[in-house]
Formats: structure tokens, sequence, C-alpha cells
């Protein structure tokens, strides 16, 4: 049985509280996108989250974050640069159809808009990510 806050209720109880933001936030520009994939490891309630590699330039390398990045011009809206980046950062492929809702924007301190993107991965083994080595950092 799955946890209550992973369930099918839960779900469309979280679709709904999100659905006027997501509507909202979709229809703007913003500099990035993160991906937060809720998930089960073991049967536990979980969140997917990254270390990114210390080989990156700039001020976010060695961050934990999630996965996530800069908006591409061929990215639709924030929604696809979230899924494209996490499908680039660990090989995981999430389905637009997983998406719950858009969250609040996160304004770092460059004033950049960060649009956090609320997804069910469902059960997720980690052993089964492939993380690009040149992004993120990897242990288990």
């Amino acid at each position: 049985m799955l946890p209550d806050c992973l369930s099918a209720e839960g779900e469309l109880r979280c679709r709904r509280l999100l659905a006027g933001a997501t509507a909202r936030l979709r229809a703007r520009p913003a500099s990035a996108a993160v991906l937060v994939p809720l998930c089960s490891v073991r049967g536990v309630p979980a969140l997917l989250y990254t270390l990114r590699s210390s080989r990156l330039t700039g001020r976010h390398k060695g961050d934990v974050s999630f996965p996530g990045g800069k908006c591409d011009p061929a990215d639709q809206d924030v929604v696809h640069t979230a899924l494209r980046e996490t499908r680039e950062e660990l090989g995981l492929a999430v389905p637009e159809e997983h998406v719950w809702g858009l969250l609040r924007p996160v304004y770092d301190p460059q004033k950049a808009t960060v649009v956090p993107v609320l997804a069910g991965v469902g059960p997720l083994d980690p052993q089964s990510l492939r993380p690009n080595s040149e992004e993120v950092s990897w242990g288990i």
C-alpha cells in the first residue's frame, strides 16, 4: 500500500490545490526550473535530490539541489526545462503527465527566478539512475 502522501487521492488533492498557480506560472518566463521528485525508496516516501559536481563552474558547484537548471530557448516552458534537466542529470525520464503542479518561485541572490516543478515519480531504485558525472557527484 502506498503511503497516504503518495496515494492517488493525495496526488489529486495536490493537483487541485496547485492548479491555479500552475496555470499562471507556466505562462510566465523564468530563469530556471527544478524538479521536486516525490518518490518512494524501499516503500518509504522520499525526495530525490542531487549533489552538484565540484567540477562545475559557477556558484552552485558542490551544492545539494533538486535536479534542474537554466531554461533553454528550445524549452516550451518551465515544466519542460525541469524534465529535460532531470533526464540530462540523472538519466531519469519523467513523463509530463506525472507533474502534479508548480510551486511558488524562488529568487536567488542575483534575482533569478527558479520555479519548482512537483512530480510523482513512484517507486525508485537509486541504482537504476544514470547520473551525468559532469553535472552530478554520486554516492549511494
